[in-house]
């Protein structure tokens, strides 16, 4: 029984030295990557000059809102019940419209968000491609992504994330 436990226990040995032997393990910083890609960089500045302009919208029409808010303020002893109605009217569908566009822009699934996801699944789809082909180069068997919290530690020499950021730059489809 002892010499099968044995024999057992160095099969086991034998099979975690080969399979270390030939699997080889890297891990990436996706957070970094993203970071540091120039075509991340570039759909980032596109996204903020379109978040800007939309902004730009929206304080304008906080701008008209004040304004009619201002106005009826002063003069609203000398409305007429009538008037003051219509004025109050005015002011609140600009409101309500105010609300609509940031809605629109920047609710749960707004034109921000969308933009986003226009900008960022072509860079996330290349940057698949790229840690795909730098694995098939490098006869990489797993590669981790640390910024995705699953890896506890590991040596920096297993990181690749340089290398995915210059293949990145340097990659065509």
């Amino acid at each position: 029984m002892k010499k099968i436990l044995l024999v057992g226990l160095l099969l086991v040995g034998l099979f975690t030295a080969v399979f270390a032997e030939s699997n080889k393990i890297a891990y990436i910083d996706s957070d970094k990557i993203m970071r540091e890609s120039a075509d991340t960089i570039e759909a980032q500045k596109t996204l903020m000059d379109q978040k800007q302009k939309w902004e730009d919208e929206i304080n304008e029409m906080d701008k008209e809102i004040e304004a009619l808010y201002n106005d009826y303020d002063s003069k609203q002893v000398m409305m007429t019940e009538t008037a003051k109605k219509e004025a109050q009217n005015k002011i609140q569908e600009l409101s309500m419209q105010r609300q609509n566009k940031v809605q629109e822009y920047f609710g749960e699934n707004g034109l921000f968000i969308q933009k986003q996801n226009e900008l960022l699944t072509p860079i996330l789809k290349k940057m698949q491609s790229v840690i795909d082909k730098v694995s098939v180069e490098n006869n990489y068997s797993m590669v981790f992504d640390v910024s995705a919290g699953s890896v506890l530690y590991a040596k920096p020499n297993l990181d690749i994330t340089d290398l995915i950021i210059e293949e990145l730059e340097n990659y065509t489809e």
